[in-house]
Protein backbone atom coordinates (compact mmCIF):
# COMPACT_ATOMS: atom_id res chain seq x y z
CA UNK A 1 0.00 0.00 0.00
CA UNK A 2 1.36 3.40 -0.93
CA UNK A 3 2.23 5.83 1.88
CA UNK A 4 -0.18 8.72 2.35
CA UNK A 5 2.87 11.00 2.22
CA UNK A 6 4.10 9.69 -1.13
CA UNK A 7 2.67 12.48 -3.33
CA UNK A 8 4.37 15.13 -1.20
CA UNK A 9 7.62 13.14 -1.24
CA UNK A 10 7.52 12.87 -5.04
CA UNK A 11 7.22 16.63 -5.26
CA UNK A 12 10.23 17.06 -3.00
CA UNK A 13 12.31 14.47 -4.78
CA UNK A 14 12.19 16.41 -8.04
CA UNK A 15 13.69 19.44 -6.38
CA UNK A 16 16.20 17.30 -4.48
CA UNK A 17 17.40 15.54 -7.62
CA UNK A 18 17.85 18.83 -9.47
CA UNK A 19 19.93 20.17 -6.62
CA UNK A 20 22.00 17.00 -6.51
CA UNK A 21 22.65 17.05 -10.24
CA UNK A 22 23.53 20.70 -10.13
CA UNK A 23 26.06 19.98 -7.44
CA UNK A 24 27.50 17.04 -9.37
CA UNK A 25 26.32 14.52 -6.79
CA UNK A 26 25.09 10.96 -7.30
CA UNK A 27 21.69 9.95 -5.97
CA UNK A 28 21.47 7.09 -3.53
CA UNK A 29 20.32 3.84 -5.14
CA UNK A 30 17.15 2.14 -3.92
CA UNK A 31 17.70 -0.53 -1.30
CA UNK A 32 16.69 -4.19 -1.29
CA UNK A 33 13.00 -4.48 -0.63
CA UNK A 34 12.19 -1.15 -2.21
CA UNK A 35 8.58 -0.69 -3.25
CA UNK A 36 7.47 1.06 -6.38
CA UNK A 37 7.64 4.44 -4.69
CA UNK A 38 11.45 4.09 -4.49
CA UNK A 39 13.69 4.62 -1.48
CA UNK A 40 11.82 6.93 0.87
CA UNK A 41 15.02 7.73 2.76
CA UNK A 42 16.92 8.67 -0.35
CA UNK A 43 14.07 10.90 -1.47
CA UNK A 44 14.01 12.70 1.84
CA UNK A 45 17.65 13.74 1.41
CA UNK A 46 18.66 12.73 4.94
CA UNK A 47 18.43 9.53 7.00
CA UNK A 48 14.82 8.51 7.44
CA UNK A 49 13.83 7.36 10.92
CA UNK A 50 12.38 3.86 11.13
CA UNK A 51 10.35 3.48 14.32
CA UNK A 52 10.80 0.01 15.81
CA UNK A 53 8.53 -1.03 18.66
CA UNK A 54 9.78 -3.81 20.93
CA UNK A 55 7.47 -5.65 23.30
CA UNK A 56 10.06 -8.25 24.33
CA UNK A 57 12.24 -8.38 27.45
CA UNK A 58 14.95 -5.83 28.13
CA UNK A 59 17.73 -8.15 26.94
CA UNK A 60 16.16 -8.02 23.47
CA UNK A 61 15.65 -4.26 23.45
CA UNK A 62 19.27 -3.80 24.65
CA UNK A 63 20.47 -6.06 21.84
CA UNK A 64 18.54 -4.02 19.31
CA UNK A 65 19.91 -0.73 20.67
CA UNK A 66 23.52 -1.86 21.08
CA UNK A 67 24.00 -4.29 18.20
CA UNK A 68 21.31 -4.17 15.52
CA UNK A 69 20.89 -0.41 15.39
CA UNK A 70 24.57 0.48 14.76
CA UNK A 71 25.06 -2.43 12.36
CA UNK A 72 21.96 -1.58 10.31
CA UNK A 73 22.75 2.14 10.20
CA UNK A 74 26.27 1.34 8.97
CA UNK A 75 24.95 -0.97 6.27
CA UNK A 76 22.09 1.41 5.38
CA UNK A 77 23.21 5.00 6.05
CA UNK A 78 20.03 6.24 4.39
CA UNK A 79 18.13 5.09 7.50
CA UNK A 80 18.36 5.37 11.25
CA UNK A 81 16.48 3.33 13.81
CA UNK A 82 14.41 4.67 16.66
CA UNK A 83 14.01 1.91 19.25
CA UNK A 84 10.93 2.14 21.45
CA UNK A 85 10.66 -0.46 24.22
CA UNK A 86 7.07 -1.02 25.32
CA UNK A 87 7.98 -3.93 27.61
CA UNK A 88 6.87 -7.56 27.72
CA UNK A 89 4.38 -6.97 30.53
CA UNK A 90 1.16 -4.98 30.52
CA UNK A 91 -0.08 -3.97 27.11
CA UNK A 92 3.27 -4.25 25.36
CA UNK A 93 2.87 -3.50 21.67
CA UNK A 94 -0.89 -4.00 21.81
CA UNK A 95 -1.88 -0.31 22.00
CA UNK A 96 0.57 0.50 19.19
CA UNK A 97 -0.99 -2.13 16.95
CA UNK A 98 -4.45 -0.78 17.75
CA UNK A 99 -3.22 2.68 16.81
CA UNK A 100 -1.81 1.41 13.53
CA UNK A 101 -5.12 -0.29 12.73
CA UNK A 102 -7.09 2.85 13.48
CA UNK A 103 -4.72 4.91 11.31
CA UNK A 104 -5.08 2.37 8.52
CA UNK A 105 -8.84 2.86 8.50
CA UNK A 106 -8.50 6.65 8.28
CA UNK A 107 -5.40 6.80 6.03
CA UNK A 108 -3.41 8.54 8.76
CA UNK A 109 0.19 8.13 9.90
CA UNK A 110 0.39 5.20 12.37
CA UNK A 111 3.63 6.43 13.93
CA UNK A 112 5.25 2.98 13.64
CA UNK A 113 7.22 1.21 10.94
CA UNK A 114 8.22 -2.10 12.48
CA UNK A 115 7.00 -4.40 15.23
CA UNK A 116 9.92 -6.47 16.56
CA UNK A 117 7.50 -9.24 17.51
CA UNK A 118 3.80 -9.33 16.83
CA UNK A 119 1.00 -11.80 16.15
CA UNK A 120 -0.62 -10.56 12.93
CA UNK A 121 -3.93 -12.15 13.95
CA UNK A 122 -4.23 -9.16 16.27
CA UNK A 123 -6.02 -6.80 16.37
CA UNK A 124 -8.96 -8.96 15.37
CA UNK A 125 -9.91 -8.22 11.77
CA UNK A 126 -6.70 -6.36 10.94
CA UNK A 127 -5.19 -9.14 8.84
CA UNK A 128 -8.37 -9.64 6.85
CA UNK A 129 -8.68 -5.90 6.28
CA UNK A 130 -5.13 -5.69 4.91
CA UNK A 131 -3.19 -3.96 7.70
CA UNK A 132 -0.15 -6.23 7.60
CA UNK A 133 2.43 -6.27 4.79
CA UNK A 134 2.73 -9.61 3.01
CA UNK A 135 6.33 -10.85 3.19
CA UNK A 136 7.78 -12.57 0.12
CA UNK A 137 11.19 -13.31 -1.35
CA UNK A 138 10.57 -10.41 -3.71
CA UNK A 139 10.44 -7.77 -0.98
CA UNK A 140 12.61 -9.65 1.57
CA UNK A 141 15.06 -11.78 -0.48
CA UNK A 142 16.74 -13.38 2.55
CA UNK A 143 13.43 -14.99 3.41
CA UNK A 144 14.51 -17.72 0.97
CA UNK A 145 17.10 -18.87 3.55
CA UNK A 146 14.66 -19.30 6.45
CA UNK A 147 14.38 -22.93 7.58
CA UNK A 148 11.13 -24.88 7.55
CA UNK A 149 10.68 -25.04 11.38
CA UNK A 150 10.77 -21.24 11.44
CA UNK A 151 8.38 -20.97 8.51
CA UNK A 152 5.95 -23.51 9.98
CA UNK A 153 4.16 -21.04 12.22
CA UNK A 154 4.33 -18.12 9.80
CA UNK A 155 1.20 -16.71 8.21
CA UNK A 156 3.09 -15.18 5.30
CA UNK A 157 2.59 -11.72 6.76
CA UNK A 158 5.35 -11.88 9.36
CA UNK A 159 9.12 -12.39 9.51
CA UNK A 160 10.41 -15.18 11.79
CA UNK A 161 13.93 -14.06 12.68
CA UNK A 162 15.02 -15.58 16.02
CA UNK A 163 14.01 -18.65 17.93
CA UNK A 164 14.32 -20.24 21.33
CA UNK A 165 13.11 -23.33 23.12
CA UNK A 166 12.46 -24.32 26.67
CA UNK A 167 15.17 -26.63 28.01
CA UNK A 168 15.78 -28.49 31.21
CA UNK A 169 18.71 -27.15 33.18
CA UNK A 170 20.21 -29.22 35.99
CA UNK A 171 23.01 -28.88 38.53
CA UNK A 172 25.26 -31.85 37.74
CA UNK A 173 27.19 -31.66 41.04
CA UNK A 174 24.01 -31.55 43.13
CA UNK A 175 22.52 -34.47 41.21
CA UNK A 176 25.72 -36.48 41.71
CA UNK A 177 25.56 -35.81 45.46
CA UNK A 178 21.94 -36.98 45.56
CA UNK A 179 22.88 -40.18 43.77
CA UNK A 180 25.66 -40.81 46.27
CA UNK A 181 23.31 -40.17 49.22
CA UNK A 182 20.82 -42.67 47.80
CA UNK A 183 23.55 -45.22 47.13
CA UNK A 184 22.87 -45.24 43.40
CA UNK A 185 26.50 -44.52 42.49
CA UNK A 186 29.80 -45.15 44.21
CA UNK A 187 31.01 -42.59 46.73
CA UNK A 188 34.02 -41.82 44.52
CA UNK A 189 31.97 -41.30 41.32
CA UNK A 190 32.81 -38.09 39.45
CA UNK A 191 30.17 -38.06 36.71
CA UNK A 192 26.40 -38.50 36.62
CA UNK A 193 25.59 -41.73 34.74
CA UNK A 194 23.50 -41.12 31.62
CA UNK A 195 20.59 -43.21 32.91
CA UNK A 196 19.91 -40.62 35.63
CA UNK A 197 19.53 -37.76 33.14
CA UNK A 198 16.01 -37.80 31.62
CA UNK A 199 15.87 -37.43 27.85
CA UNK A 200 12.20 -38.26 27.21
CA UNK A 201 8.97 -37.02 28.76
CA UNK A 202 8.17 -40.32 30.55
CA UNK A 203 11.71 -40.39 31.96
CA UNK A 204 11.31 -36.81 33.17
CA UNK A 205 8.03 -37.58 34.95
CA UNK A 206 9.68 -40.59 36.63
CA UNK A 207 12.75 -38.49 37.55
CA UNK A 208 10.64 -35.82 39.28
CA UNK A 209 9.28 -38.30 41.82
CA UNK A 210 12.50 -40.30 42.04
CA UNK A 211 14.11 -37.12 43.41
CA UNK A 212 11.25 -35.42 45.32
CA UNK A 213 11.62 -31.71 45.97
CA UNK A 214 14.35 -31.32 43.35
CA UNK A 215 12.28 -30.09 40.40
CA UNK A 216 10.02 -27.10 39.85
CA UNK A 217 8.40 -25.26 36.98
CA UNK A 218 6.92 -21.75 37.16
CA UNK A 219 3.33 -20.69 36.67
CA UNK A 220 2.51 -20.98 32.98
CA UNK A 221 1.08 -17.48 32.61
CA UNK A 222 4.13 -15.71 34.06
CA UNK A 223 6.90 -17.05 31.83
CA UNK A 224 7.37 -19.15 28.74
CA UNK A 225 9.43 -21.65 30.74
CA UNK A 226 6.29 -22.59 32.65
CA UNK A 227 3.92 -22.20 29.74
CA UNK A 228 5.88 -24.46 27.42
CA UNK A 229 6.43 -27.11 30.08
CA UNK A 230 2.65 -27.30 30.47
CA UNK A 231 2.24 -27.32 26.68
CA UNK A 232 4.63 -30.28 26.50
CA UNK A 233 2.32 -32.12 28.90
CA UNK A 234 -0.62 -31.24 26.64
CA UNK A 235 1.27 -32.60 23.62
CA UNK A 236 2.03 -35.82 25.50
CA UNK A 237 -1.64 -36.24 26.36
CA UNK A 238 -2.57 -35.81 22.68
CA UNK A 239 -0.18 -38.30 21.04
CA UNK A 240 2.40 -35.61 20.24
CA UNK A 241 0.14 -34.29 17.51
CA UNK A 242 1.18 -30.70 16.86
CA UNK A 243 -1.40 -30.19 14.10
CA UNK A 244 -4.17 -30.49 16.68
CA UNK A 245 -2.99 -27.23 18.24
CA UNK A 246 -2.35 -25.13 15.16
CA UNK A 247 -3.91 -21.71 14.70
CA UNK A 248 -5.87 -23.02 11.73
CA UNK A 249 -7.27 -25.96 13.70
CA UNK A 250 -8.41 -23.62 16.46
CA UNK A 251 -10.06 -21.18 14.06
CA UNK A 252 -11.85 -24.01 12.27
CA UNK A 253 -13.40 -25.25 15.51
CA UNK A 254 -13.86 -22.09 17.55
CA UNK A 255 -13.61 -19.15 15.12
CA UNK A 256 -11.74 -15.93 15.87
CA UNK A 257 -14.08 -14.27 18.35
CA UNK A 258 -13.57 -14.26 22.12
CA UNK A 259 -14.25 -17.68 23.62
CA UNK A 260 -17.29 -18.31 25.76
CA UNK A 261 -17.06 -20.02 29.14
CA UNK A 262 -18.67 -23.08 27.57
CA UNK A 263 -16.02 -23.24 24.84
CA UNK A 264 -13.20 -22.93 27.38
CA UNK A 265 -14.70 -25.81 29.35
CA UNK A 266 -15.03 -27.85 26.14
CA UNK A 267 -11.39 -27.28 25.22
CA UNK A 268 -10.23 -28.37 28.66
CA UNK A 269 -12.36 -31.47 28.72
CA UNK A 270 -11.57 -32.51 25.16
CA UNK A 271 -7.89 -31.67 24.89
CA UNK A 272 -6.28 -30.82 28.23
CA UNK A 273 -7.57 -33.21 30.91
CA UNK A 274 -4.87 -35.82 30.23
CA UNK A 275 -2.23 -33.17 30.82
CA UNK A 276 -3.88 -32.05 34.07
CA UNK A 277 -3.83 -35.66 35.27
CA UNK A 278 -0.08 -35.91 34.58
CA UNK A 279 0.74 -32.63 36.29
CA UNK A 280 -1.39 -33.50 39.30
CA UNK A 281 0.47 -36.80 39.55
CA UNK A 282 3.85 -35.09 39.97
CA UNK A 283 2.61 -32.17 42.08
CA UNK A 284 3.39 -33.86 45.47
CA UNK A 285 6.97 -34.37 44.25
CA UNK A 286 7.63 -30.73 43.34
CA UNK A 287 9.81 -28.31 45.30
CA UNK A 288 8.33 -26.83 48.48
CA UNK A 289 4.94 -28.52 48.19
CA UNK A 290 4.51 -27.23 44.63
CA UNK A 291 5.33 -23.59 45.38
CA UNK A 292 5.12 -22.56 41.76
CA UNK A 293 7.39 -19.51 41.35
CA UNK A 294 6.13 -16.47 39.50
CA UNK A 295 8.53 -15.58 36.71
CA UNK A 296 11.76 -16.84 35.23
CA UNK A 297 14.09 -14.97 37.60
CA UNK A 298 12.56 -16.53 40.73
CA UNK A 299 12.78 -20.00 39.23
CA UNK A 300 16.39 -19.56 38.06
CA UNK A 301 17.46 -18.37 41.52
CA UNK A 302 16.29 -21.68 42.98
CA UNK A 303 18.76 -23.45 40.71
CA UNK A 304 21.69 -21.06 41.16
CA UNK A 305 21.16 -21.02 44.96
CA UNK A 306 21.16 -24.85 44.91
CA UNK A 307 17.70 -25.19 46.38
CA UNK A 308 16.59 -27.44 43.53
CA UNK A 309 18.44 -29.66 41.08
CA UNK A 310 16.43 -29.15 37.89
CA UNK A 311 14.25 -26.41 36.36
CA UNK A 312 12.73 -25.43 33.04
CA UNK A 313 14.37 -22.45 31.31
CA UNK A 314 14.40 -20.68 27.97
CA UNK A 315 17.41 -21.62 25.85
CA UNK A 316 18.38 -18.01 25.17
CA UNK A 317 18.20 -17.01 28.84
CA UNK A 318 20.15 -20.11 29.86
CA UNK A 319 22.92 -19.75 27.30
CA UNK A 320 23.28 -16.04 27.84
CA UNK A 321 23.42 -16.41 31.63
CA UNK A 322 26.00 -19.19 31.31
CA UNK A 323 28.20 -17.16 28.95
CA UNK A 324 28.07 -14.15 31.33
CA UNK A 325 29.05 -16.29 34.31
CA UNK A 326 25.67 -15.77 36.00
CA UNK A 327 25.05 -19.49 36.20
CA UNK A 328 27.36 -22.05 37.82
CA UNK A 329 29.72 -23.97 35.53
CA UNK A 330 28.25 -27.27 36.75
CA UNK A 331 24.85 -26.50 35.20
CA UNK A 332 24.04 -28.70 32.21
CA UNK A 333 21.22 -28.50 29.67
CA UNK A 334 18.90 -31.19 28.33
CA UNK A 335 16.61 -31.22 25.33
CA UNK A 336 14.07 -34.04 25.23
CA UNK A 337 14.62 -36.55 22.42
CA UNK A 338 11.08 -37.87 21.91
CA UNK A 339 9.63 -34.41 21.33
CA UNK A 340 11.59 -31.32 22.33
CA UNK A 341 10.07 -28.78 24.63
CA UNK A 342 7.86 -26.38 22.76
CA UNK A 343 9.52 -23.24 21.57
CA UNK A 344 8.99 -20.82 18.81
CA UNK A 345 10.29 -18.10 16.59
CA UNK A 346 9.80 -14.45 17.32
CA UNK A 347 8.26 -12.94 14.21
CA UNK A 348 8.33 -9.30 13.22
CA UNK A 349 5.49 -7.55 11.44
CA UNK A 350 5.22 -4.47 9.25
CA UNK A 351 2.02 -2.45 8.76
CA UNK A 352 1.32 -1.56 5.13
CA UNK A 353 0.80 2.06 6.18
CA UNK A 354 4.28 2.33 7.68
CA UNK A 355 5.66 5.81 6.89
CA UNK A 356 8.93 4.21 5.74
CA UNK A 357 7.81 0.91 4.26
CA UNK A 358 10.95 0.54 2.13
CA UNK A 359 13.15 0.94 5.18
CA UNK A 360 11.11 -1.53 7.21
CA UNK A 361 11.49 -4.16 4.48
CA UNK A 362 15.22 -3.46 4.25
CA UNK A 363 15.46 -3.97 8.01
CA UNK A 364 13.60 -7.28 7.76
CA UNK A 365 16.02 -8.44 5.08
CA UNK A 366 19.02 -7.31 7.14
CA UNK A 367 17.89 -9.30 10.18
CA UNK A 368 17.90 -12.51 8.11
CA UNK A 369 21.48 -12.01 6.87
CA UNK A 370 24.06 -14.59 8.07
CA UNK A 371 25.85 -11.89 10.05
CA UNK A 372 22.82 -10.89 12.09
CA UNK A 373 21.69 -14.49 12.49
CA UNK A 374 25.11 -15.22 13.97
CA UNK A 375 24.49 -12.36 16.39
CA UNK A 376 21.19 -14.00 17.40
CA UNK A 377 23.20 -16.97 18.65
CA UNK A 378 26.30 -15.24 20.02
CA UNK A 379 24.72 -12.21 21.65
CA UNK A 380 21.34 -13.40 22.96
CA UNK A 381 21.69 -17.20 22.94
CA UNK A 382 18.82 -17.61 20.49
CA UNK A 383 18.29 -20.06 17.66
CA UNK A 384 18.88 -18.78 14.12
CA UNK A 385 16.01 -18.66 11.65
CA UNK A 386 18.41 -19.86 8.95
CA UNK A 387 20.24 -23.18 8.93
CA UNK A 388 22.92 -23.75 11.57
CA UNK A 389 25.11 -24.96 8.71
CA UNK A 390 25.20 -21.37 7.43
CA UNK A 391 26.95 -20.27 10.63
CA UNK A 392 30.59 -20.77 11.70
CA UNK A 393 31.48 -24.35 12.66
CA UNK A 394 32.85 -23.32 16.06
CA UNK A 395 29.53 -21.73 16.89
CA UNK A 396 27.76 -25.00 16.17
CA UNK A 397 30.16 -26.81 18.51
CA UNK A 398 29.58 -24.31 21.34
CA UNK A 399 25.82 -24.84 21.21
CA UNK A 400 25.81 -28.53 20.34
CA UNK A 401 23.81 -29.48 23.46
CA UNK A 402 20.77 -27.48 22.41
CA UNK A 403 20.88 -27.49 18.61
CA UNK A 404 17.76 -29.06 17.17
CA UNK A 405 15.85 -28.78 13.91
CA UNK A 406 12.63 -29.73 15.69
CA UNK A 407 10.93 -26.73 17.30
CA UNK A 408 7.34 -27.74 18.06
CA UNK A 409 4.76 -24.98 17.88
CA UNK A 410 1.53 -24.34 19.74
CA UNK A 411 -1.03 -21.91 18.36
CA UNK A 412 -1.54 -18.77 20.44
CA UNK A 413 -5.37 -19.02 20.49
CA UNK A 414 -5.15 -22.21 22.58
CA UNK A 415 -3.10 -20.60 25.34
CA UNK A 416 -5.75 -18.65 27.25
CA UNK A 417 -7.92 -21.73 27.74
CA UNK A 418 -4.84 -23.66 28.87
CA UNK A 419 -4.07 -21.02 31.53
CA UNK A 420 -7.64 -21.19 32.80
CA UNK A 421 -7.48 -24.98 32.90
CA UNK A 422 -4.18 -25.08 34.78
CA UNK A 423 -5.45 -22.74 37.49
CA UNK A 424 -8.75 -24.62 37.70
CA UNK A 425 -7.60 -28.26 37.60
CA UNK A 426 -3.94 -28.21 38.73
CA UNK A 427 -3.36 -25.21 40.98
CA UNK A 428 -6.74 -23.93 42.21
CA UNK A 429 -5.15 -22.61 45.42
CA UNK A 430 -2.52 -20.52 43.62
CA UNK A 431 -3.59 -16.85 43.28
CA UNK A 432 -3.59 -15.67 39.68
CA UNK A 433 -1.72 -12.41 39.16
Amino acid sequence: MQSVFQPRIRALVGLALMLLLAAGCTAVAPTVGSTEGGSDAAMAGSPATISVYIGSDTNISDWWSNTIKPAFETAHPEYKLEIVHTGSGGGGNGPIAERAYAAFKTSDDPGVDYFETWNVLQPIGALEDGLWQEITVENVPNLANVIEPARAGSSGFDIPYRGSQVLLAYNADRLLDLLKEQGKVASDATEVPAEFVPTTWPQLIDWVCEFPGEFIYPRPDTTGAGRNFVIRAVMEANNLDEETFSVAAFAEQFGTEELTAEQIEQINQQYFMGAWDMLNEIEPCLYDNAAYPSGAAAETRLLTDELVTMITIWSDQALQAKSLGLMPENVRFIQLDDLPMVGGYASSAIPVNAPHLDGALALANFLLSPEMQESVVRDIGGFPAISWSSLPAELQEDFNDVITDNVPSFGDPWVASMFDGWYTFVAPDVPRE
